[in-house]
């Protein structure tokens, strides 16, 4: 059972982390061919049918996976319930750019990128066996190459010169691989079908689960949106640096950990106990790696924007840093929605989440005039330390996961994390080194100090941490 758990983190973490190693060498390509506008525009667009994309996928994907059981007339109802809503949301979204984007060029980009949730949705039947057979290598592979096919076709776009067009051109490439990939690995026959009653129960089910990614993604997805419209497109570039710096190891690992964890917390949502213990063990190691390395980025951000990405992209070193720390907060309850979908209890934290999102984005909105990027950052940053504990409430409503198990499985991250950002503050700018050596002596003194302070908080974190492999 342990190698069969490791076997299955490993595939999971060798898309995630695959991915975040060809999202970034796209990435800094971007960023040396493309100007802040350019990549604003493209990110806009992209942003705008992500959101769409998303909402319908959490309304089948997550409710599908935690069912007991999946027939074949539930595979053909969620599959072709998702190419209808997909095609009729192309035309929306069509349309709409030819009522309100003045310029073609806009026009057609939309238009084009919208194909993009038929992609999504096509593929999200598959997806759906893979996880709940853990058949993680399949899903790694398709993710892996769409993303290398991807990249490959948006950098040739870039190169040719065609701007904003680079962004789109990746997105679709890679979803439309993803999804061959998929089907050509199970080549079932999908019934031309729909189960009426079982619709309505999915689209029940899933609505607040849809909901509550609909906040996230909102959130993550609405702010360039909302920046585009009161700080310009080269504001959004810059602050979509700084957040892809961000995104790309954050979503990369946090997806590859919830796509593990909602089958496991799932499996014990008839035994609280054992689910806050299993919820309290994953917070502590996924905060032991994770809280430093965001941190991490906070403290190095001048060294990694200047550095890898160039001079022009300056001003995103600021809002780089208030990213990383809302980040490193958000480490301590990462698995709280998760925990809320695996035992159907979602709709306790589904006001909190609508509500700090539209905060979020008003937030947005009224300091992006004056303050860009960086008021943008910041009201992601107020909206973190509203959630974090209306999230761990919400927990506790629903299985009993208190405070106490908060600050337990928390602590010891988060002080020795402050323990090595002392540390680096006070040794960085008397170490006679530049460039790449001065960004890897910060990170090496980091580690050491944060490894040292953590062993003296909990020095037997190896043996404990080896168990939750093993027990539970």
């Amino acid at each position: 059972m342990a190698n069969h758990r490791l076997v299955t983190l490993l595939w999971i973490f060798t898309e995630k982390f695959g991915l975040i190693f060809l999202s970034m060498i796209t990435f800094v390509v971007y960023a040396r061919l493309l100007t802040p506008t350019e990549l604003g525009v493209g990110t806009v667009i992209i942003a705008i049918v992500e959101m769409v994309g998303l909402l319908y996928s959490s309304v089948l994907e997550d409710p599908l996976v935690r069912a007991k059981r999946l027939e074949d007339r539930h595979i053909s109802t969620a599959f072709w319930f998702a190419v209808l809503i997909s095609l009729a949301s192309i035309v929306v979204i069509s349309l709409a750019a030819m009522l309100y984007t003045p310029s073609p060029a806009l026009q057609w980009m939309t238009a084009v990128a919208s194909v993009k949730i038929l992609f999504t949705m096509m593929a999200r039947v598959y997806v759906v066996q893979m996880r709940r057979t853990s058949n993680f290598k399949r899903l790694a592979s398709r993710t892996l190459l769409g993303k290398i096919v991807g990249g490959a076709g948006g950098i040739v776009v870039a190169l040719w010169g065609f701007g904003a067009w680079a962004v789109i051109a990746q997105a679709l490439i890679m979803e439309f691989v993803c999804v061959l990939v998929l089907m050509n690995g199970d080549r079932r026959r999908i019934a031309l079908c729909i189960d009426g009653p079982f619709l309505r129960e999915l689209l029940k089910t899933g609505a607040p689960v849809a909901i509550n990614t609909l906040s996230t993604q909102t959130l993550q997805r609405g702010v360039n949106v909302v920046l585009g419209m009161t700080a310009g497109a080269h504001v959004v570039g810059m602050f979509n640096l700084a957040m892809r710096i961000i995104d790309l190891p954050r979503s990369a690992i946090y997806n590859g950990l919830m796509s593990y964890a909602l089958p496991v917390f799932a499996r014990r949502s008839s035994d609280p106990l054992r689910l806050i213990g299993i919820i309290s063990d994953s917070t502590a190691i996924s905060g032991f790696l994770l809280t430093p390395f965001f941190l991490g980025i906070a403290l190095t951000a001048e060294d990694i924007v200047l550095l890898i990405f160039g001079a022009k992209w300056a001003d995103a070193i600021p809002m780089l840093q208030v990213l990383a720390i809302t980040a490193a907060i958000g480490n301590l309850a990462m698995y709280a929605t998760t925990a809320l979908v695996a035992v159907n209890h979602t709709r306790v934290t589904l006001k909190a989440e609508v509500t700090t999102t539209l905060l979020a984005l008003g937030l947005v909105y009224l300091l992006g005039p004056t303050f860009g990027g960086m008021g943008a950052a910041l009201a992601l940053l107020v909206r973190m330390l509203l959630i974090t504990p209306l999230q761990v409430r919400g927990l506790n409503t629903a299985i009993g996961y208190g405070w106490g198990a908060f600050f337990e499985s928390g602590y010891r991250s988060v002080i020795a994390s402050l323990v090595m950002a002392v540390t680096v503050f006070s040794v960085s700018p008397h170490l006679a080194l530049q460039g790449f050596l001065h960004l890897a002596c910060n990170i090496a003194i980091g580690a050491l100090t944060y490894a040292l302070a953590y062993s003296v908080l909990h020095p037997r974190w190896p043996q404990e941490f080896k168990l939750v492999f093993t027990a539970r």
